[in-house]
């Protein structure tokens, strides 16, 4: 027996493009289409006629759904400036990333609610969208059609097989995959996935997915997979072992330390100032790799105190950088 596997506004609109098209569709066809049961459609047409106002009426010759008035269109959607502005956001941030399919898509969508807002709100959409942008550092190209397969296989639950390349050996593997969820973290997107080969879950990188095929089975995902808990040790998106954890301590002098100290970097963070006008900012995390480049990046503001290994990591790091621009390379 099939059930309402689709929202209530995606029936309605189906069934409403389906009666306006000329399909003359009835309970038994568009519940075969949208995978609803009889019983499903015809409570849409209920609502279709009752709340709706629309003038549906069933053509017993052609046995199938018509309206009596061609001209009619379902209510424009009432929006206010602040939720379209919002929307407008959202295309935007989706466009700065261009190798996903989902930007332009996104950007239609505005423009169709734009269109039936009709007298509820009148608005500029181009004024909008000019008085705000988003900019990424050296975005990443994804293959469109892996992106859009990799987002049907989340959101259908299908295993995946992969060819995948790893930069560190620079070579290309083939893994099998059960796709929990893609993320976007610090401007790139990464695959959250059940590797079958490494017998875990890991983190991929899809402009590194050179081809993905469905295997035709699907999977569960575990009922307590939790991505802020997975990624919970984490100061990006390396991690280490939960069992083990660093407890990070970094001070930072200088203009660095009021503006490190008005933002939350990660949610284990605390923060200290101290008596000489430093901030001490600790964190607790299972691995050190991210907040290691991280701390260089402060340059000279910033000291790690602790832990040892980390501090030994960047005072190496900080020589030899130190030794290369000793060099005189001006007449190179």
């Amino acid at each position: 027996m099939r059930t309402a596997t689709r929202f209530p506004l995606e029936r309605i609109a189906a069934l409403d493009r389906a009666v306006r098209a000329g399909e003359y569709p009835n309970a038994r066809t568009i519940g075969e289409r949208l995978e609803v049961c009889r019983r499903t459609v015809l409570r849409d047409v209920e609502f279709l006629r009752d709340r709706l106002g629309a003038p549906i009426a069933f053509d017993q010759v052609r046995n199938g759904y018509y309206y009596t008035d061609p001209g009619f269109r379902l209510p424009a959607v009432a929006m206010t400036d602040g939720e379209l502005l919002a929307l407008v956001l959202a295309e935007r941030a989706f466009q700065q990333y261009r190798g996903t399919p989902y930007g332009p898509d996104l950007a239609r969508a505005i423009g169709k609610i734009a269109r039936g807002l009709d007298d509820v709100l009148s608005v500029d959409l181009g004024e909008l969208a000019d008085g705000c942008s988003f900019r990424t550092t050296a975005p990443e190209s994804i293959a469109p059609e892996v992106f859009r397969k990799l987002a049907s296989a989340v959101r259908r639950r299908h295993r995946l097989v992969v060819r995948y390349w790893t930069p560190s050996r620079d070579e290309e593997t083939n893994r099998e995959v059960d796709p929990y969820h893609l993320t976007c973290i610090d401007g790139h997107w990464y695959l959250v996935a059940y590797c079958h080969v490494r017998d875990e879950v890991r983190m991929f990188v899809p402009s590194r997915i050179r081809s993905l095929e469905a295997t035709g089975a699907t999977f569960v995902p575990p009922e307590d997979f939790r991505l802020d808990e997975y990624l919970s040790g984490s100061f990006g998106v390396f991690r280490g072992d939960d069992d083990e954890s660093h407890r990070v301590r970094l001070r930072f002098t200088g203009e660095s330390a009021r503006y490190v100290g008005d933002r939350q970097w990660h949610s284990s963070q605390t923060a200290e100032t101290i008596d000489d006008g430093a901030l001490i900012l600790s964190f607790s995390l299972t691995a050190l790799r991210d907040v290691e480049r991280w701390a260089l990046s402060w340059g000279g503001d910033c000291e790690v105190l602790e832990p040892r290994e980390l501090r030994n990591a960047v005072r190496v790091s900080a020589t030899l950088a130190a030794a290369r621009y000793a060099k005189d390379r001006s007449n190179a």
